[in-house]
């Protein structure tokens, strides 16, 4: 138990340091002296850099999970769901700090380019989130909720201004980062409009009961991601 616990503190550490730096940065050595632990210790848990940030890459699935995915489930299928993982993504970053989505906005173009493992990895993290956009797409077309469109398309479009909200919060420190970019995703919705089209509160109400559940330390497999 007392490893477990240990090891998935250096994990924490681990997804907030490689959040803010990138996974290339992230060392045993660093953080060693982050946790006050030796790097004999750390390296027993991981045994390289490599199998280090595997771990860390898992275990931001896990918390991305977590904080977005489940509680966004919890909203009907379709658009609903759609508009509750989105609207927790723009809102957490900027009501609790660095979450799933900040990491993954980092590792995301850190890796764009490389190859290897770790890349591998972060691919199949991001085409496992884009199926699952496209799915909602495309239950909310049956649903009657939107009208006949490209849920591919539609999934890149909303990926896209998800990835503008982050980088205007974070590099600008803008206020209205998080509104901005859910006024962009609602607007793209509402202009495929169908007669089953639901309500949509323009609240932050999903990412604050995330933001109790994380509090609350709620576990969660990865179950799904990468398949």
């Amino acid at each position: 138990m007392e490893d477990r616990t240990t090891k998935a503190r250096i994990l924490d550490r681990a997804y907030e340091l490689a959040g803010l730096y990138g996974l290339e940065a992230l060392t045993i050595g660093w953080l060693a002296n982050e946790l006050a632990m030796s790097k004999a210790g750390i390296y027993g848990h991981f045994g390289s850099k490599q199998a280090l940030q595997l771990e860390t890459v898992r275990h931001a699935q896990s918390r991305f999970l977590r904080d977005i995915i489940r509680p966004a489930e919890a909203a009907p299928d379709g658009v609903p769901r759609l508009w509750a993982a989105s609207v927790s993504l723009v809102s957490y970053s900027a009501e609790t700090g660095l979450h799933g989505g900040d990491f993954w906005v980092t590792v995301f173009h850190e890796y764009a380019s490389r190859s290897g493992p770790v890349r591998d990895a972060v691919e199949e993290t991001m085409n496992w989130w884009m199926r699952w956009l496209e799915e909602l797409v495309t239950t909310g077309i049956a649903m009657r909720q939107l009208t006949s469109c490209d849920p591919a398309q539609i999934a890149f479009e909303i990926q896209a201004l998800l990835g503008a909200s982050s980088h205007q919060h974070r590099l600008r420190h803008d206020p209205e980062a998080a509104s901005r970019g859910k006024a962009a995703i609602l607007h793209r919705l509402e202009t495929l409009r169908a007669p089953h089209f639901p309500v949509l509160a323009e609240s932050s109400r999903t990412a604050t009961a995330t933001n109790a559940k994380r509090r609350s330390g709620t576990a969660s497999s990865v179950r799904g991601i990468g398949r």
